[in-house]
C-alpha cells in the first residue's frame, strides 16, 4: 500500500466538491480495500512453497494448435474435468479399479472385509478433506461442488490410480482390463497438469507395506522394471525403488525419493529439496534432478526475478551477438555434437569443449515418440504456473533444442550423434514439434520483442551458448574447419590431396646419372 505521508501532497490534484459528490467515500473506501487484499493475497500466496493443483494458464491455452495437449482424451483424475461428458467410459473404468484395489487391500490386511476397508478409507479423506482441498486452486474445484462429492471423487480417484500404477503392464493388461490402445491413452492422460492428483491423497490411501516411489516407476516405465533397472540415475532412490516393492522402513518418507544417499553431504543437499507434489512433478524432478546442486529458494526468486541474468550480463562484456543458427551451422564450423557421458538422462548434462581447430557440444540423450508432445507441453505448463516457483529447468531444455533445431536436417545430425532417438514418422515432424512448443515459451518471446541473445532462462544454457559462439566465431578456427569440409568432405577428396602431395614433388627431382 502507498504511504501517503511520504507523498508531498501538493504534488496531488485536489478533487473538487462535485467530484467528492460524484464518488462516495464509502466507494472510495471499498476501492482502497480492494488494493490492499491484493496486496495481501500476492504476499500470501508468495510465501506457498508449493504450488497448487490448477488449470493450465490461460495464455498458454490460447493457443488452439496446444490446447489439445492440455485436455484428456480417456480419463479425467481430480476435479478440473470430472464432469466431461467425453470421458464417461474412463469413470466407468475407475470404479471398477476401485474396487479392485479395495479387494485387494482387504486381502493384504487379513482382517478387515471390503466394505470395512472402503468405509475406512474414505473416512480417511473425509477426514483431511479441508487439507486436501488447499492443494488445489479455487477455479480448479468450482463453487458446484459439494464437500461430500469431491470427497467421493477423491476417494474413487485417488484408489483408481494407485490401482493403475502398480498394475500397468505392456506385456499383461488384464489386470486392468484394458486395450493395449486403452492403456497408452490413459497413461497419457495421467501425466496431463489438469489431470493431477496430490501425492498427500496417494500417501493417505495406499496400504503402508507399498512403496510410493516403486509405484511411480513402475507406472513411468508402463509395468516393465527390467527397462527401469538399467536406468543409471544419481538418485540412490531411484536406482533402488525399482527392485524394492515395499517398504523396509515404514518411518521413511514415501514421495521424497531424494532422501536416500550413502554420502552425508548429498543426503543433506537431497532431503532440503522440495518434495514431487503429484506424478507430473516426480517426471520433473527425474529429468532435472542433479546431486551436486543445493536447493536455495533465494537461488530461485532470483533467477525469476530475472537477478542472476542480470549478473551475468553486467559483467563489462560486450552484447553477445549469436553468428550460428543451427546444427547444421556448428557441424559446419567443424563442432561435433554427440550424447553427454553421464548415464543419467538429466537435461541438465550440457557441456561444450573448446580445441585447437574443433569443438565438442555433448547434450543428453532423449527419445521422442508420439506422446512427446503432451509430456512436454505439460510439463512447460507446470512451469509456469504462477504460484510456481522454479528454475525454469525444462523451458530451458526445450528453448535450447529449439534455437538449435531448424528443420528435418537438424534432427537427422541428432539422431545420427546418438542424441536423438526418434519414433515419429520422420525427422521433420520432430522438427515441428519442437517449434510449436517453443513458440510461447517466454524466453523466445523475449527474443521477438527485443533482439536479446537469450536461448533459455539458465545460466547453464547460457554459459554453453556464449562458449559455442566464443568458439565459432573465431576466424582461424571455423575457416580451417570450413576448408577441411569443403575440401576433404569423401575419402575420394581426401585421397587425390595425399596423391597431389607425393606426386608433385616427384616431378620435380633431378635425376642423376
Amino acid at each position: 500500500m502507498f504511504e501517503m505521508s511520504k507523498i508531498d501532497n501538493q504534488k496531488l490534484p485536489q478533487p473538487t466538491n462535485a467530484e467528492t459528490t460524484q464518488v462516495p467515500q464509502l466507494l472510495i473506501n471499498e476501492r482502497i480495500a480492494q488494493l490492499q487484499l491484493a496486496k495481501q493475497d500476492f504476499q500470501e500466496e508468495n510465501q506457498i512453497s508449493m504450488p497448487k493443483i490448477q488449470r493450465v494458464p490461460y495464455i498458454l491455452r490460447q493457443n488452439a494448435q496446444m490446447a489439445k495437449y492440455y485436455t484428456p482424451k480417456m480419463i479425467s483424475f481430480g476435479p478440473i474435468h470430472h464432469k466431461d461428458k467425453n470421458l464417461e467410459q474412463g469413470e466407468r473404468f475407475k470404479l471398477l479399479w476401485t474396487s479392485m484395489y479395495i479387494e485387494e487391500y482387504s486381502k493384504q490386511t487379513n482382517q478387515l472385509i471390503t466394505d470395512q476397508v472402503a468405509h475406512i478409507l474414505l473416512s480417511v479423506v473425509v477426514d483431511n478433506l479441508g487439507a486436501l482441498k488447499k492443494l488445489f486452486t479455487d477455479d480448479a474445484i468450482g463453487t458446484e461442488t459439494s464437500d461430500e462429492n469431491l470427497a467421493w471423487m477423491l476417494f474413487v480417484d485417488g484408489c483408481s490410480l494407485l490401482h493403475f500404477m502398480e498394475n500397468i503392464s505392456k506385456q499383461h493388461l488384464q489386470p486392468l482390463n484394458l486395450k493395449l490402445d486403452q492403456m497408452m491413452h490413459i497413461w497419457r492422460d495421467i501425466l496431463l497438469l489438469e489431470n493431477q492428483l496430490p501425492m498427500k491423497l496417494l500417501e493417505l490411501l495406499k496400504r503402508e507395506d507399498v512403496n510410493l516411489d516403486y509405484l511411480m516407476i513402475n507406472f513411468h516405465c508402463m509395468g516393465d522394471l527390467k527397462c527401469a533397472s538399467k536406468i543409471e540415475h544419481k538418485s540412490v532412490r531411484i536406482r533402488n525403488a525399482h527392485s524394492k516393492k515395499y517398504e523396509i522402513d515404514l518411518e521413511k518418507p514415501t514421495s521424497n525419493f531424494h532422501s536416500m544417499s550413502d554420502d552425508k553431504g548429498s543426503q543433506k543437499r537431497e532431503n532440503n529439496k522440495p518434495k514431487p507434489i503429484h506424478v507430473l512433478d516426480f517426471s520433473r524432478c527425474f529429468l532435472t534432478y542433479n546431486p551436486n546442486e543445493e536447493y536455495n529458494g533465494n537461488d530461485i526468486n532470483n533467477q525469476q526475478d530475472g537477478v542472476e541474468y542480470k549478473q551475468m550480463g553486467s559483467q563489462g562484456e560486450k552484447h553477445v551477438w549469436l553468428t550460428y543458427k543451427n546444427i547444421r551451422d556448428l557441424k559446419a564450423a567443424g563442432i561435433q555434437v554427440k550424447a553427454s557421458k553421464e548415464p543419467a538422462w538429466v537435461w541438465s548434462n550440457i557441456s561444450f569443449t573448446s580445441k585447437l581447430f574443433c569443438g565438442e557440444l555433448r547434450l543428453p540423450k532423449f527419445t521422442y515418440d508420439n506422446l512427446s508432445s503432451y509430456f512436454l507441453s505439460n510439463l512447460i505448463a507446470f512451469e509456469l504456473c504462477p504460484d510456481f516457483r522454479n528454475k525454469l529447468e525444462c523451458c530451458s531444455f526445450i528453448c535450447f533444442m529449439d534455437y538449435l533445431i531448424d528443420s528435418g536436417e537438424d534432427v537427422k545430425e541428432l539422431r545420427l550423434s546418438g542424441v536423438i532417438q526418434n519414433l515419429l514418422m520422420n525427422d521433420e515432424e520432430l522438427a515441428q514439434m519442437f517449434m510449436e512448443i517453443g513458440k510461447d515459451l517466454p524466453t523466445i518471446v523475449l527474443n521477438y520483442a527485443w533482439s536479446s541473445d537469450v536461448v533459455a532462462y539458465s545460466k547453464k544454457y547460457i554459459e554453453v551458448r556464449d562458449q559455442i559462439e566464443k568458439h565459432y566465431s573465431n576466424k582461424w578456427r571455423t575457416g580451417f574447419a570450413i576448408a577441411i569440409n569443403t575440401h576433404f568432405s569423401n575419402t575420394w577428396s581426401v585421397i587425390a590431396f595425399f596423391a597431389a602431395v607425393v606426386f608433385i614433388p616427384s616431378e620435380f627431382v633431378i635425376p642423376f646419372d
